[in-house]
């Protein structure tokens, strides 16, 4: 198994894509610690996920631990930290996937209004409305949050001379395409050049860093997002996509398990975007 032995942290991992990346490393032997900000919900996620260890997994080491915080306040990620440092004494992997997006009514009209008008016909005017308070808010937890992670790993992965860190964009950061949330497009465009930065920083100390700029992920707000548009939404969708379909959370998984082992240590600085084909 690749990662058994390996000490790994998903951070927004109680649920969507960051819990199908703690479960692939799970099968992969590693020991695991998942994040979210609500401790009920990362408590049952940590029994899900004990739950489905295979007997493979567990022989290797495998484990699973949750630990509960906020990564926009960086007195919460060292914290966060120094538990998973108490408990396993190391970090091999970091996953920085914890983010949040526009979530009121208004932002999934617009996320509608975009998916299913031609983009030069729409006439969606969000950043001239942008409250300081909304912007700060997507800014602190979406790039503030993995520079606090990212500081806090490096500390332990660079004395050690070995460590992964594979960041979570999004295509938004890469295009614009997002349109509806400027402030999202921005923080996830800082997570890319971020990403580049960091990785030629660190190389040199034995520490790899990667990007994964996300398209359309099948997880539980997406479907929720195409069932409230329905059949007319999951077409446009289909037509927009090349690919025909929108990615499962298991190739998100592959593609950050690659990047997370040794197989990819020659891969350095690279933004990788896995969006069927809607951008290239």
């Amino acid at each position: 198994m690749r990662f058994r032995n390996r000490v790994v942290l998903v951070t927004g991992s109680s649920q969507g894509l960051g819990r199908g990346m703690a479960e692939a490393f799970l099968g992969e032997g590693a020991k695991v610690v998942i994040h979210g900000r609500h401790a009920e919900t990362l408590a049952q996620c940590v029994a899900d996920l004990r739950g489905k260890l295979s007997p493979g997994a567990t022989a290797c080491g495998a484990e699973v631990v949750g630990i509960a915080g906020d990564i926009a306040d960086s007195t919460v990620v060292n914290s966060l930290f120094e538990q998973l440092q108490e408990k396993f004494g190391t970090l091999d992997v970091l996953v920085n996937n914890a983010a949040i997006t526009p979530t009121d009514e208004r932002a999934r009209a617009e996320h509608m209004a975009l998916l299913t008008t031609p983009v030069a016909k729409h006439s969606l005017r969000v950043t001239s409305q942008l409250s300081d308070e909304d912007w700060q808010r997507m800014i602190n937890t979406n790039l503030n949050g993995p520079f606090y992670c990212t500081r806090a790993a490096l500390k332990i992965m660079e004395p050690n001379g070995y460590g992964k860190i594979v960041n979570i964009a999004s295509i938004a950061g890469i295009s614009g395409l997002s349109c509806h949330s400027p402030h999202y497009s921005a923080s996830k465009g800082g997570m890319v050049a971020f990403t580049r930065s960091v990785a030629l920083e660190v190389i040199g100390a034995g520490v790899n860093v990667n990007c994964i700029a996300a398209g359309a992920v099948a997880t539980e707000n997406w479907n929720d997002l195409i069932e409230r548009g329905g059949e007319a939404l999951h077409s446009r969708v289909t037509q927009v996509i090349p690919a025909g379909r929108v990615g499962t959370i298991n190739e998100y998984a592959s593609l950050a398990l690659y990047l997370a082992s040794d197989d990819a240590a020659y891969i350095v600085g690279q933004v990788i975007s896995p969006n069927g084909g809607l951008v290239t």
